[in-house]
């Protein structure tokens, strides 16, 4: 296809951005493995073509006009992104014969994810792997789902997924150590009334359905902070700032230290799920991390039921996620 005037094409972005970077066009030309005539040469028909100047000579001297530099700047953004692409391509050549992408939740990824991966890698030791901190459910419109496995949590539907639930737990409260209401092994809405309370994010899922709990029991809390992290709620009740209600996966990761964990009454549940695309070829080791995954949500479940943090006449995540690493 012929270009037409006023179009670039990639030998006139490669002389004028070299020229922009080193500053001569001597440089460029080494740079380029050409002549100095030569890239003199094109960057005139490169003006030429543009209808406007893009240096101007002063005592031999090329200067960048105001046009030059805003182009340059459009053209580095653009090599920005080829130069992803390429490391891109390279981790591709230097990785065995398999990459896993994983795609998990913030939360997950700092309390859950590491201890998953520990035990894939002894399994499958020369697997690569890429993780990606983001929600799995936001769906591309263009591109679909972009990850092997996705760790989600509460409940998901989508024609384009195969979920599996994992387990299915409950959460709890956390509070400052030394704090009057850790004298209880069980806490109630009412223990809460008028406490600081530090909360999730607005349109959590977690939070709202704490949200109607408290409204059921007729209780007001003092709601003091809201943080989109139950990572950083532990540090900040680690702190003495208020109290409050996290995930127990998290809550487990941060337990000691100043951090107090009581279980809270009536059931808040928390679960987890795994995504996994239709729409992208299934690897086998898809298949071992929803295993390994299993194995680390049924542990952590037993520790819940050992320090009493979860009632076995009430939960029943303990056996859910028994029962899935059984399967």
């Amino acid at each position: 296809m012929a270009r037409r005037r006023g179009e670039l094409n990639l030998r006139n972005i490669e002389v004028f951005r070299a020229t922009m970077k080193l500053g001569t066009v001597t440089a460029a030309a080494d740079a380029l493995g050409t002549s100095q005539p030569t890239v003199t040469r094109e960057l005139i028909r490169m003006e030429q073509n543009l209808g406007f100047a893009l240096f101007e000579r002063q005592r031999q001297r090329l200067v960048p006009t105001a046009r030059a530099i805003r182009l340059y700047s459009e053209i580095l953004q653009t090599y920005v992104g080829l130069e992803q692409i390429n490391r891109f391509v390279a981790g591709l050549r230097g990785a065995g014969d398999e990459v896993l992408t994983v795609s998990t939740l913030p939360a997950l990824s700092v309390a859950l994810l590491p201890e998953v991966l520990v035990r894939l890698k002894a399994e499958l030791p020369g697997l690569s792997i890429d993780i990606r901190t983001e929600d799995p459910s936001d769906e591309s419109p263009v591109s679909g789902f972009d990850f092997d496995i996705g760790l989600i949590e509460g409940e998901f539907s989508s024609q384009t997924t195969e979920v599996t639930p994992i387990c299915d737990l409950a959460m709890v409260a956390v509070l400052p150590e030394n704090h009057p209401l850790a004298d209880r092994s069980v806490l109630r809405p009412a223990d809460f009334a008028g406490l600081p309370f530090i909360s999730l994010g607005r349109y959590d899922p977690s939070r709202l359905r704490l949200h109607d709990v408290f409204d059921d029991a007729g209780v007001e809390r003092h709601m003091s902070l809201d943080c989109q992290s139950a990572t950083a709620i532990c540090e900040l009740v680690r702190r003495g700032l208020g109290v409050s209600i996290v995930n127990p996966v998290t809550a487990l990761h941060y337990k000691g230290g100043g951090l107090v964990l009581r279980a809270f009454a009536p059931r808040v549940g928390f679960s987890i799920s795994s995504l996994r695309p239709l729409n992208r070829p299934q690897i086998p080791s898809a298949d071992r991390f929803v295993r390994c995954l299993t194995e680390v949500c049924a542990q952590i479940a037993d520790q819940l039921l050992r320090t009493g943090l979860m009632d076995p006449a009430r939960d029943e995540g303990l056996s859910a996620a028994r029962s899935a690493q059984d399967r």
